[in-house]
């Protein structure tokens, strides 16, 4: 009989607490400006081709619209991103100047209480 009452007392001790919920995800839409005027100084006719973005939950990329004067705008991009919680937003833009390789400068944003369905306005240089 004791081992019975054992198995019984360790089955109680052994019970975990629930571990903590991953914050939601939902869809969230970015768009806005991008330039490449303080990534890449030289050459002074680079302009921004596409950017991408990744929230840790998810990664999207999109083509510039009507690039001029080395800005540029883009978006919509959708993805799923973290809800109602902060995260690091990692945004990537390829720059490409005539006869020139693409280059890439990458900048961390700081994103924070998203709810499903926000349009998020970024403006990156």
């Amino acid at each position: 009989m004791a081992p019975i009452i054992t198995a019984v007392l360790a089955g109680g001790l052994l019970s975990a607490p629930p571990a903590s919920a991953a914050p939601p995800v939902g869809t969230v839409s970015f768009s806005g400006k991008v330039t490449c005027k303080n990534a890449f100084p030289a050459p002074n006719n680079s302009v921004p081709t596409r950017v991408s973005l990744d929230s840790g939950e998810d990664d999207a990329s999109g083509p510039t619209n009507n690039p001029t004067n080395r800005r540029a705008t883009f978006g919509p991009i959708s993805l799923d991103a973290p809800l109602d919680s902060s995260f690091a937003l990692a945004v990537d833009v390829t720059c490409k100047a005539p006869g020139k390789k693409a280059q890439t400068f990458s900048r961390t944003i700081t994103q924070d209480n998203l709810t499903e369905g926000d349009t998020v306005a970024l403006n990156v240089k």
